[in-house]
């Protein structure tokens, strides 16, 4: 009879052991109050974006088979398969509430089993299961707002993820004539090394070696035309646009204003990413759903964090348009270099100095000093715009 009571008491004070927890845990204070949500959130409605989907001007015309840069952002909230999936997910409230509520459901039988063990082994073990459980459905905790923040975040990562496929599409094209150029000149100088070993000037080892330079140039040849195919293919995609040679993609302006580059203003622009930051304003709101302080404290280290990040993040960018400017500038020179070399050799050859192949030499490095300076603008217009993107609060933190 001892032994029995005493079982009794031993599974009581476990019980309420385990409500001791949940109580302090589900019920505790709110020490985050301190967090306040960001003006740009009160404007940002989800209506209106998630109406424009059905009420766009633009929505018949963007039906073409083609694509242009400044029309990506309308493209893909209009017809990318992922976004409208997420946007009437949303719509259906098939939300992390859902998610939430299975975990809570899982939470309570895990509580009700734990009470009805015969053994304090089983008892613990299941309490403790249905205390993990409690806080994997707190993590999960959501509202109708951040999971529009959430895929807000997911479109608007996507529009420049696109942009940046489309402009790699576009600097692929250069990187094509690159090569080919590339496979001009080397075939050339096969012929020269071939004609050299037939007349007895020439060497096996010259001939190889042009054979190998021709093979090399071949193969980046065949690599940039693969390029050029799977970055039209995923721009088309995430567009919605069959992905067909039908599609026309149109070219795009690869020149940065040097004067919005000049202005920028890295102390500023970080104000501006830290207060329009999506991420950021994701954590305030979990912090604000969550129902433990485990959860909470968690989640306010990601939050304290973020400021921090935003910054390394945008610095780093910043330092990569500064980077890509020198690329710019550098090659600038040397294209002018290699058409005032140029200049001269064709002057030389008129009288008669310098041999044709010294010509042809001439010509194919301002060829290839011209596609290196595209290249070099299309990465700052990539730098760029990466950057503008994280000043906008599209990064992650």
């Amino acid at each position: 009879m001892l032994k029995e009571e005493k079982k009794i008491g031993n599974k009581r004070r476990f019980i309420c052991s385990i409500l001791v927890i949940l109580i302090s845990v589900l019920f505790s204070g709110n020490i985050f109050a301190d967090l306040i949500i960001e003006e740009y959130f009160l404007d940002l409605k989800p209506e209106n974006h998630v109406k424009s989907i059905y009420s766009n001007d633009k929505k018949d015309e963007l039906k073409k088979e083609e694509v242009h840069y400044d029309d990506i952002e309308n493209l893909i909230h209009l017809f990318n398969p992922e976004i409208l999936n997420n946007w009437n997910n949303w719509e259906n409230n098939k939300s992390a509430q859902d998610i939430y509520d299975n975990y809570q459901s899982a939470a309570d039988k895990l509580y009700n089993s734990a009470s009805s063990q015969d053994s304090d082994l089983q008892e613990a073990m299941l309490g403790a299961q249905g205390i993990a459980m409690q806080i994997q459905a707190d993590k999960n905790a959501s509202d109708s707002y951040t999971n529009f923040l959430t895929n807000y975040l997911i479109e608007k990562q996507l529009v420049l993820q696109t942009k940046i496929i489309d402009l790699n599409y576009q600097k692929s094209a250069y990187e094509l004539i690159k090569a080919n150029d590339a496979l001009e000149e080397a075939r050339n100088k096969e012929s020269l090394a071939t004609n050299a070993l037939n007349a007895g000037s020439g060497t096996q080892i010259d001939l190889l070696n042009a054979k190998k330079a021709v093979a090399d140039a071949r193969s980046n040849q065949v690599l940039a035309e693969s390029n050029q195919k799977t970055n039209k293919r995923n721009l088309l995609i995430n567009c919605g646009k069959q992905a067909n040679d039908s599609v026309y993609v149109a070219p795009v302006d690869f020149i940065v204003d040097a004067n919005k580059v000049m202005s920028i203003n890295l102390n500023d622009d970080y104000q501006h990413a830290l207060s329009h930051n999506i991420q950021r304003e994701i954590y305030r709101r979990k912090i604000d759903n969550a129902r433990t302080e485990e959860v909470k404290n968690e989640l306010k280290i990601s939050y304290d964090a973020s400021s921090e990040k935003i910054y390394n993040d945008l610095e780093k960018k910043y330092s990569d348009i500064l980077d890509a400017i020198d690329t710019v500038n550098n090659r600038q020179i040397s294209l002018n270099l290699a058409n005032s070399n140029y200049t001269k050799a064709n002057n030389e050859f008129a009288h008669g100095n310098i041999s044709e192949k010294e010509l042809r030499t001439a010509s194919y490095e301002v060829k290839v000093a011209n596609s290196n300076l595209v290249i070099a603008n299309y990465d700052l217009k990539i730098a760029y715009e990466t950057y503008n993107d994280a000043v906008k609060g599209y990064s992650d933190c």
